[in-house]
């Protein structure tokens, strides 16, 4: 009897084992898999500045610059003068651009100088900015305005003559991702 019942569940362990093959079988039989591919291209953006509007200069590098403005000379006191410089959204770019205002930045060995000298840049078209097109440029007029201090003495204006002052201008785009 003992035998018996000692093959009854080797038989029965046996069944198992076939049918946990057969379960295993059949869940394998019903795996798939579903395989993609794709391709990313990165976008391209690029600022460019030029002194006359024609010959575009690539200037990523505030320590190695190499658009100058032609030295406005012999700036008289109360008599601005204005200069005219262009920013263009490379033709390889492929999103618009929004500049931001441009930066000013003087700098002079003469304190008094310094003191008395603005320069301003603003955009021409502030809207031609706001979503500069690739291939499309804007105008910025830079602005030199020298002012004598109210109250200054003789001696206080003899110290403007004759000074320099170098001055820096940064304009800022961000590519305007579109849809």
């Amino acid at each position: 009897m003992q035998e018996s019942r000692s093959r009854k569940i080797k038989v029965g362990l046996a069944g198992l084992v076939v049918l946990g093959v057969g379960v295993a079988a059949t869940s394998a039989l019903w795996s798939d898999n579903v395989w993609f591919q794709g391709d990313v291209t990165s976008s391209t953006f690029n600022l460019e500045g030029s002194i006359d509007g024609t010959t575009w200069v690539e200037s990523d590098n505030g320590t190695n610059i190499e658009l100058t403005i032609p030295t406005v000379e012999n700036l008289s006191p109360g008599t601005p003068v204005t200069r005219t410089v262009y920013v263009k959204n490379d033709t390889d770019s492929t999103n618009p651009a929004n500049l931001a205002a441009p930066v000013v930045e003087v700098t002079s060995d003469s304190a008094e100088l310094k003191n008395a000298l603005t320069v301003t840049a603003a955009y021409a078209d502030a809207g031609a900015a706001a979503s500069l097109a690739p291939d499309a440029q804007v105008a910025i007029d830079v602005t030199y305005t020298l002012t004598i201090p109210a109250g200054s003495s003789a001696a206080d204006n003899a110290a403007l003559q004759g000074k320099t002052a170098e001055f820096t201008i940064q304009v800022t785009g961000t590519e305007v991702v579109t849809p």
